[in-house]
C-alpha cells in the first residue's frame, strides 16, 4: 500500500488540519490536536459535571487501562456521585478515549522506536487550573470493573 502525504489524505487533514507545505504531519500537529481534543473532554467533563452539582475543586481524577473500564483515580468527597456519572456514560468515555489515542501518537512520535509498559494507564485530571493528561505505570487490581 503506497504511503501518501498529510495534505494528500482528507482524513488526516481533517483530524491534523492541513499540515505543512511538504505535507509532512508534524509533533507540532499532532500536540496541537491533543490539546484541543483535551479541553474539549475537560468542557464536555464540567458541563456533565455540574449538572450533577459536582464542583471543582477538589481536583477528579480519571483513569483508562487497557483491560478495565473508565474509573476514578484517588479520593474525592463525591467519589460515589461521581463514579455513576461515569458508570455507562459513553459520550465521555468515548471523549476520553479520543484523548488518549492522540497522546500516544505524541508519546509515540516523541519516542520513536520506544516500547512502553502493558501496565502504562491514561490518566486526565480535572483541576482549577485546567485539564492535565499524562501516561503512568498502574497495576490494575482485581476490584477493577472490566470493560
Amino acid at each position: 500500500m503506497q504511503s501518501r502525504l498529510a495534505k494528500d489524505n482528507p482524513g488526516l487533514r481533517k483530524i491534523f488540519g492541513p499540515g505543512t507545505e511538504t505535507g509532512v504531519l508534524t509533533l507540532a500537529a499532532i500536540s496541537q490536536r491533543a490539546q484541543r481534543q483535551l479541553s474539549k473532554f475537560d468542557l464536555l467533563a464540567r458541563q456533565e459535571l455540574e449538572q450533577r452539582g459536582i464542583a471543582v475543586p477538589p481536583g477528579i481524577g480519571l483513569l483508562g487501562c487497557p483491560q478495565c473500564a473508565l474509573k476514578l483515580e484517588g479520593d474525592h468527597p463525591q467519589a460515589v456521585e461521581l463514579q455513576q456519572w461515569l458508570d455507562g456514560n459513553t459520550k465521555i468515555a468515548k471523549c476520553f478515549k479520543e484523548v488518549e489515542v492522540l497522546f500516544e501518537l505524541v508519546r509515540a512520535t516523541e519516542a520513536p522506536g520506544q516500547t512502553f509498559s502493558a501496565d502504562s494507564c491514561f490518566h486526565i485530571g480535572i483541576t482549577r487550573a485546567g485539564p492535565v493528561a499524562y501516561f503512568q505505570d498502574h497495576v490494575c487490581c482485581t476490584t477493577d470493573r472490566h470493560a
